[in-house]
């Protein structure tokens, strides 16, 4: 238990919550094993962090708790959140590269978050370190160090020889005292998660820290619009617990599904529950007129499961160049199954894992159905490949299609007909041609959907001239021998 603080009668002094930031391969989560004596990151696929972990260290008689935050440009979201969990962030810069890409972003939501900075300089043992030349660079993102002029704490150190190591805990002591830490483990029950995943034999696991309050086995809590009854607590060594108190990173087990990281476990029914996040719902990337794929995600965790869904949001929204549009229709954690096969053929989708297995009979059957499925160890190699794969299946999509347009505008003509001013989104329109009204994008369409009105296309014109047939990024004017008065711009024309 921290010490009390004797002017406040249920206030504690409690331990600073910090978390390591900075570029990949900078050396972060090498750093924390030095300063927790174990190896957490050779486990780790490619050497890369892609959990966040929080763990307790005791130095000089104080505690301190660690969250550990992976480095790539697809965890922004873990990231971001780590960065809100923590009263310290400690910038792990290497002395041999420099400020790079998440460097930057990391300093961003560092100051988003209103923690305080330390600068760890790492790797100052190698033979191209410039610790001169870093400060220099962090200047010029505004963020000054002591001997630069500036307030912020810089500590030269080294991952691998363990060099200025303490020196690096003694100044996350010193400024953890001045901002005056203080926890109320008699008031309202506030639990970061960190962490959510599915577990075999345990179930529902989640990881979280608590901020204030206190975690109670058998107490009845809430996240993410889920309810749950706390049935076990345990500690980073697998002891249990019967509560928690403030700072303390704990595993809990209660929650029958998956509450999201980032959100906060409260008490049922307390004034925070609406902090509560509601639960993920299907979402479509990019502008839904555009080819669209179907995905279903599998991860083994709550966190990769994010960064999986970033790291697709943003082939989409950059690297693509907004040739197609994402629909992830199922994303959760666990192992590929004969489920998820078939919901991808219900949806001529494709289904993508990470960190996760292929049940044998799920990869006979997706073999005899033909849908693809591809799994990853390392985000890279998903970032590497998932671009083509899509693509790829985007353009197969747009080959099923015989002929869709959206209409833009309406245009009512002398003789009292309507034409629908539209643009061709895939495949062709030709005069004669049977098609139906959708008052969504057909791509959406379920079994269970109606079109709105069926008829002939009488007549197609581009500008004044009537034409026989239009393709692909065309704009025309189409009229159907059945007239459809309800015809709307937002509706879909397509080809049966």
């Amino acid at each position: 238990m921290p010490k009390k603080d004797t002017e406040n009668n249920n206030k504690y002094n409690r331990a600073p919550i910090v978390t390591f930031m900075g570029h990949v391969d900078h050396g972060k989560t090498s750093l924390l094993d030095v300063i927790r004596h174990t190896k957490v990151q050779q486990g780790e696929h490619g050497g890369i962090t892609q959990h966040v972990g929080a763990y307790s260290i005791e130095y000089k008689n104080q505690p301190i708790t660690f969250i550990d935050t992976p480095g790539h440009r697809a965890f922004t979201q873990m990231r971001l959140r780590g960065g809100k969990a923590a009263d310290i962030v400690v910038l792990v810069v290497a002395a041999d590269q420099g400020v790079q890409p998440q460097t930057k972003e990391a300093i961003s939501h560092a100051k988003a978050s209103g923690s305080s900075i330390i600068v760890a300089i790492n790797k100052m043992d190698l033979p191209g370190a410039d610790s001169q030349k870093v400060k220099q660079q962090l200047a010029q993102e505004n963020v000054l160090v002591e001997d630069w002029g500036g307030e912020i704490v810089s500590v030269e150190v080294s991952a691998e020889t363990g060099d200025n190591v303490e020196e690096l805990l003694d100044a996350i002591l010193v400024v953890a005292e001045l901002q005056n830490l203080k926890a109320d483990p008699s008031g309202e029950l506030e639990a970061l998660i960190i962490e959510a995943l599915s577990d075999p034999r345990q179930g529902v696991v989640v990881n979280c820290i608590v901020r204030n309050g206190t975690l109670k086995v058998g107490e009845d809590v809430e996240a993410s619009g889920l309810s749950a009854r706390i049935k076990r607590i345990t500690n980073e060594s697998g002891t249990s617990l019967k509560e928690a108190v403030p700072t303390m990173p704990v595993s809990i087990l209660g929650f029958s599904e998956l509450p999201n990281v980032g959100d906060l476990i409260v008490s049922k029914g307390s004034e925070l529950a609406a902090l509560a996040i509601s639960k993920d719902e299907m979402e479509i990337i990019g502008a839904d007129t555009k080819k669209m794929v179907s995905v279903i995600i599998k991860a083994d965790t709550r966190g990769t499961l994010e960064a999986v869904k970033a790291s697709l949001a943003d082939l989409v929204t950059a690297s693509v160049g907004n040739t197609f549009s994402l629909k992830f229709v199922h994303t959760a954690t666990g192992d590929i199954t004969d489920s998820d096969i078939l919901l991808a053929q219900s949806v001529d989708g494709v289904v993508i894992g990470f960190n996760v297995n292929v049940s044998h009979t799920a990869d006979s059957l997706s073999q005899s159905v033909k849908v693809p499925v591809k799994t990853y160890r390392t985000i890279y190699d998903l970032i590497d490949d998932a671009k083509d794969l899509l693509e790829w299946t985007a353009e197969k999509e747009e080959e099923k299609i015989k002929g869709r347009a959206g209409v833009l505008k309406l245009f009512k003509l002398k003789s009292g007909d309507i034409a629908a001013g539209s643009k061709v989104l895939a495949g062709r329109l030709s005069k004669g041609a049977k098609a139906a009204v959708y008052d969504k994008n057909p791509a959406d369409l379920t079994e269970e959907d109606e079109p709105l009105h069926v008829g002939v296309i009488k007549n197609i014109r581009c500008g004044t001239e009537e034409v026989s047939s239009v393709g692909k990024g065309q704009e025309c004017g189409i009229m159907l021998k059945d007239q459809f008065e309800d015809i709307k711009p937002g509706m879909f024309i397509e080809v049966l």
